[in-house]
């Protein structure tokens, strides 16, 4: 039996997203309806369905709010096998625009809110012109090099000429021919391909960075805080208007 569903559709640096409001938590998809769901959009890239719920309305959200009770909002993310998804940028900076379409919060220029997800609560800050930043939080190293949560050998990274302008560096990135696109995390990508070559080129290489990907610019910043770097990435995202699907 088909089922309706109010959404929004998003898209952020190449991948495309389902989104729809489930504040107190009381649409309970199975991962073969969100599989239904994601195959709705349409879309020619990555496809996720993000559910925007309150995070004590779910179980991974309560885990947390006792420690961290300012992040109200929980990201149901899931892939386009309605399995619950990793991390990723995209998508959180896709949620907070939508949060902010649907009324959910009130947040203007400069002002940030706490997201829970599945990798504990990360920050997204409001800027101009539909750019949002996230703090994804610190980073490590890994088999001596800097790794977010994908393998650089999924990817060919090209400096450009030249590497640094204005104390910017600036990078390219493509996925192999080899790799599907199931693993096109944009935003991931971009964050592993800066941490790396910053890794590889210290002493003296730029905090900030601009990497180009095929779903277009991002940027990357490292920052210190109390418990180690942190790294960021920023770029603009793009909300289409509210519609109602059957799957």
């Amino acid at each position: 039996m088909a089922r309706a569903l109010r959404i929004t559709r998003g898209h952020a640096t190449g991948n495309d997203f389902v989104l729809f409001a489930d504040p107190r938590g009381e649409i309970g998809l199975a991962a073969a309806e969100y599989a239904r769901l994601a195959e709705s959009r349409g879309g020619v890239s990555t496809v996720g369905v993000i559910r925007a719920v309150r995070s004590h309305s779910i179980p991974e959200g309560r885990a947390f709010t006792a420690d961290d009770p300012d992040a109200e909002w929980f990201i149901d993310h899931r892939n386009e096998n309605g399995l619950t998804a990793a991390l990723c940028g995209n998508a959180l900076r896709v949620f907070v625009a939508f949060l902010m379409a649907e009324g959910l919060v009130e947040l203007t220029h400069g002002d940030r809110i706490a997201i829970g997800t599945r990798d504990g609560v990360k920050d997204v800050q409001v800027g101009s012109n539909g750019v949002f930043r996230v703090d994804l939080g610190r980073w490590r190293l890994r088999d001596g090099s800097a790794n977010v949560t994908m393998a650089l050998e999924s990817i060919s990274v090209e400096p450009c000429e030249p590497l640094v302008d204005d104390g910017i560096g600036r990078l390219s990135v493509q996925l192999n021919e080899t790799v599907t696109n199931e693993f096109s995390s944009w935003a991931m990508v971009a964050v592993a391909a800066a941490l790396d070559t910053r890794h590889r080129i210290r002493p003296g290489a730029p905090n900030n960075w601009r990497v180009e990907t095929p779903g277009g610019p991002l940027g990357i910043q490292m920052f210190p805080t109390e418990d180690g770097e942190h790294v960021s990435l920023s770029g603009p995202v793009e909300l289409g208007p509210a519609e109602m699907v059957e799957f």
